[in-house]
């Protein structure tokens, strides 16, 4: 097998990790992301390490080629068909049996297999085949083990879990969760399992001058009043409906929130419903989802960036915000929130209307404090987050399920 096709050239080492993902599209958020990024940051690092997933896109598919290794978004992907089934629950299963055949025969090829989410095709095949050749794996819940999560759909997943996945997870050479809050409630159901706490990671962004000027005049706001960023999947699990009644309750400050994301559509429409309800929706900006420049904009430009989700096993979004200089304001059931509060990045509220809305109002009344605890942010992000630390962990858990197994 080839892992340096298509103009791509493997670094040369001896450990061949492939990561294996039921999606790596946008439309699914972090995770995604997360794993392209983890990719490319390994192979700078000097691992041979490729990813193999669906073309699933949410209801619709990715156009991608299916038939061999190629290039996605710089880093070596190998794309299998996923069935589309007209049930939603089945399609989102990402059930595409090209993939179960084709690790089948190609698994002894790799030293490690990086299994991300569980409760999906792909996912739970790569462990169960790895079980089964004797190849060590590792496995990144993505937030599927916490509370919140085996909340929805409860009756099968709690059949999946302790028919299926339990096995799996307890087999797996580490389990890596990426902050000690997402661990502690997956030890709630799993109580036997070796386990990681190993954080994602980002590239610090490059300075956008002028961002907050530059953002103002592209959205035409108000520049004497105070601008937040709420940037993620349009998704109830994201508590926007929260924050929007919180806002509501500071007329006074004459917020401007700035919506960046996608999602189903009766439910954007809900939120903008919601909106007009609460008699903000002349300051709330429902631009879209948000990439690349226009990203960076947003979270540079912002002065302060809010997610007050329900469950949240990272915060990704959050981490970029911090390493742009914004200060967040994050709920408690956001992992990442236990480091905002504990280095005085941020502030962290509970779930509740008043105590958000207290908290936004102190956040926003001093803006020039705001800008000095950014920057103090943007310094602990570069100085703890960045991929090439973070993958140097990666690499020393790797060396050690590889050398256990072998020694077995």
């Amino acid at each position: 097998m080839k892992s340096g096709s298509n103009g791509m050239s493997a670094k040369s080492n001896s450990m061949r990790v492939l990561h294996v993902i039921p999606s790596v599209a946008p439309c699914r958020g972090g995770p995604s992301k997360a794993v392209i990024e983890m990719v490319s940051a390994l192979r700078r690092a000097g691992i041979n390490a490729e990813i193999a997933t669906t073309n699933d896109d949410g209801p619709n598919k990715l156009s991608v080629d299916t038939s061999e290794l190629t290039e996605h978004q710089g880093v070596p992907v190998r794309f299998f068909n996923r069935i589309s089934f007209p049930i939603p629950a089945l399609r989102e299963f990402s059930y595409a049996p090209g993939f179960g055949s084709w690790l089948k025969h190609n698994i002894r090829d790799y030293d490690i297999i990086h299994v991300h989410a569980i409760f999906s095709y792909c996912s739970t095949r790569a462990m169960q085949l790895a079980r089964k050749y004797n190849v060590p794996y590792v496995v990144r819940p993505i937030g599927q083990l916490e509370r919140w999560s085996l909340q929805q759909s409860k009756g099968r997943k709690q059949w999946y879990l302790d028919w299926i996945e339990q096995k799996n997870i307890a087999n797996a050479g580490f389990v890596q969760f990426t902050a000690a809050a997402e661990r502690q409630q997956a030890q709630e159901v799993i109580h036997t399992m070796k386990s990681e706490v190993i954080p994602l990671g980002l590239e610090m962004p490059m300075e956008v001058r002028g961002a907050r000027e530059k953002l103002i005049a592209r959205l035409k706001l108000k520049r004497e009043r105070p601008v937040v960023l709420f940037l993620s999947r349009l998704h109830r699990k994201k508590g926007l409906e929260i924050l929007l009644e919180s806002i509501a309750e500071l007329a006074q400050l004459r917020i401007q929130l700035i919506v960046a994301g996608d999602g189903d559509p009766d439910y954007i429409q809900h939120l903008k419903n919601l909106a007009k309800s609460l008699k903000i929706n002349e300051d709330c900006h429902f631009i879209g989802f948000a990439k690349g420049s226009e990203k960076a904009l947003l979270l540079q430009g912002a002065d302060l960036f809010a997610l007050t989700s329900f469950s949240e096993n990272f915060g990704i979004a959050a981490l970029e915000a911090l390493a742009a200089g914004t200060p967040t304001l994050l709920s408690t059931e956001v992992a990442l929130s236990r480091t905002v509060a504990e280095h005085d990045l941020g502030y962290v509220t509970e779930l509740e209307v008043n105590d958000i809305a207290r908290h936004l109002s102190e956040a926003l009344t001093d803006l020039e404090a705001l800008q000095d605890m950014g920057s103090a942010a943007r310094d602990y992000v570069e100085q703890n987050f960045q991929w090439s630390h973070v993958v140097q962990q990666l690499i020393r858990n790797y060396t050690a399920i590889r050398n256990s197994s072998a020694a077995g």
